[in-house]
């Protein structure tokens, strides 16, 4: 078992700084124009798919993980929202090229090879799409060891500062990246109430999911104020050369 087989068992559908919250925020903020095509990437139990189902948008939604993509067709169905569900690795996206208006990640990223990741977010945007992404970020000094702990608990791929970011975005072909949101701190999850949340109720004499959630305890306690988390905003350009 590993990190995404714990939030799978737990149907934990918000697992990134502010939870669920955070989300409605950020897509509040946003403003996207009615109808438009969003593609989540990460969808998890689909909380934030089915949500943008709601309020009208065209939405696609992929995750890697087959137990968490079961629980977003549940979702979705007892919702009554159309969402396209696909199982796919986020560095290999079965969609066509410029298919779709805006890609929202919250916290997957990381967990990737990022050169091939962004260069599928670009691929798959429409010329002048937008790209949204909630990620960790380093803040603080980073040791190999805490490196190396992380890196094997969590799966994460890579660990960089928000200014590394934006040079990656930029060096993917994006344009007009910018920060619009961004704390110093990893915050602390939302506790807000998901009534759809779909929990394997076994957990509780699980063994493993009880040392796993104490093993993420004290990372979060002993490396917590040396990571935060950014949202980054990018747009395909609409020409080429355009930055």
């Amino acid at each position: 078992m590993d990190y995404h087989d714990l939030l799978a068992r737990l149907g934990e559908g918000s697992a990134h700084p502010g939870g669920f919250s955070a989300t409605l925020q950020l897509l509040d903020s946003l403003s996207l124009p009615a109808g438009v095509h969003v593609l989540e990437i990460g969808c998890g139990t689909g909380r934030t798919a089915c949500y943008l189902a709601r309020q009208g948008y065209n939405v696609t939604a992929v995750d890697l993980h087959r137990h968490m993509l079961d629980k977003a067709v549940r979702r979705a169905r007892k919702e009554r929202v159309d969402v396209r569900f696909i199982q796919a690795d986020a560095t290999a996206l079965p969609l066509p090229d410029h298919h779709v208006d805006v890609v929202f990640i919250e916290s997957v990223t990381i967990f990737t090879s990022w050169r091939r990741a962004l260069a599928e977010y670009r691929r798959v945007l429409k010329p002048g799409g937008l790209l949204v992404d909630r990620e960790m970020v380093i803040s603080g000094r980073k040791t190999e060891l805490m490196s190396r702990r992380l890196k094997r608990f969590y799966g994460i791929r890579t660990l960089a500062t928000v200014s590394a970011w934006k040079k990656r975005l930029r060096g993917c072909g994006f344009s007009k990246v910018e920060v619009k949101e961004q704390s110093r701190t990893m915050g602390k999850w939302g506790v807000d109430h998901d009534p759809l949340r779909e929990m394997d109720m076994n957990w509780i004499e699980d063994k493993n999911i009880q040392r796993m959630s104490r093993t993420n305890d004290r990372l979060l306690l002993r490396y917590g104020k040396r990571l935060g988390y950014a949202v980054f905003a990018a747009r395909v350009p609409t020409e080429a050369g355009t930055n």
